[in-house]
Order: structure tokens, then C-alpha cells, then sequence
């Protein structure tokens, strides 16, 4: 019996890009998975913050300065390449919020997509597997 090599090639390089698909996957999952921790934080965060509470505020990196909270009138957040936009704290609450739903869902895609790659990836292997197995039946 003759082996297909090309076909067993073919399926070899399939396994190979789908490994480094799941790499770049679970790295992307990974990110993810820490953006979510870190809204979540900044959700609890505001939610126990209050007026006259004390606080540690950022006044260079690595340098923080002990301060109370006067008023909670907004904040400033970074919305990205360095341009900052200031909200209410009811403004920013409801951004975080949608912005944790988005992650999530972004995961939750993400990880499906993850069990396709693993179950497609597996069924590759075992018909490369039976196909080298056949190979070496026939040498026997």
C-alpha cells in the first residue's frame, strides 16, 4: 500500500499553521482576559470610591503622592494614542461597563474559535497518524 505523501504533507503543514493559530489565539485570550481583570478592578474601584477618601495619585512613574478626593464631580481617562477625554462618573461607569461586556463577548468568540482550531487540529493528527500508520503496515 502506497502512502500518500502529498496528502500527509498537506495535513502536516495544515497542523503546523493551525499550532501557531492557537498560539496567537490564546496570547490574544491571554490580553483579554487581563483587559477584563483590569475594567473590573476599575469598576469596583469606583464603586467604593468616595468623597474625603484617600487615595494614591500617579504623579510620575513609579512616584505616587497619598491625597483625599475633594469631589466626584468626573475623571479624565486615556481613550488612546495619548488623547484623553474628560466624563462623569456616571458616564464612566456605563463606558466600563459596556467595555467589560465587550470583552467578554470578545472572549467568549475567541475561545470558540480556540475549540474549533483544537478539534479541527486533533482530527488532522489521527488521520495523520492512521495514514503513516498504513505506511508502515505496508512496509512490514
Amino acid at each position: 500500500m502506497e502512502i500518500d505523501e502529498e496528502k500527509l504533507s498537506n495535513q502536516l503543514m495544515e497542523i503546523e499553521y493551525i499550532r501557531r493559530e492557537l498560539e496567537n489565539y490564546i496570547n490574544v485570550l491571554n490580553n483579554l482576559q487581563v483587559t477584563q481583570d483590569n475594567i473590573a478592578r476599575a469598576l469596583d474601584g469606583l464603586s467604593s470610591l468616595k468623597e474625603n477618601s484617600d487615595v494614591l495619585l500617579p504623579y510620575a512613574q513609579d512616584i505616587f503622592i497619598r491625597g483625599k478626593v475633594n469631589e466626584l464631580n468626573d475623571a479624565i481617562i486615556g481613550i488612546g494614542s495619548n488623547i484623553f477625554k474628560s466624563f462623569s462618573f456616571k458616564e464612566l461607569k456605563s463606558k466600563l461597563e459596556n467595555d467589560f461586556k465587550e470583552v467578554s463577548a470578545n472572549i467568549s468568540s475567541i475561545a470558540q474559535t480556540i475549540q474549533v482550531l483544537q478539534e479541527r487540529g486533533t482530527k488532522l493528527e489521527e488521520e495523520a497518524n492512521k495514514l503513516y500508520e498504513s505506511y508502515q503496515n505496508s512496509l512490514r
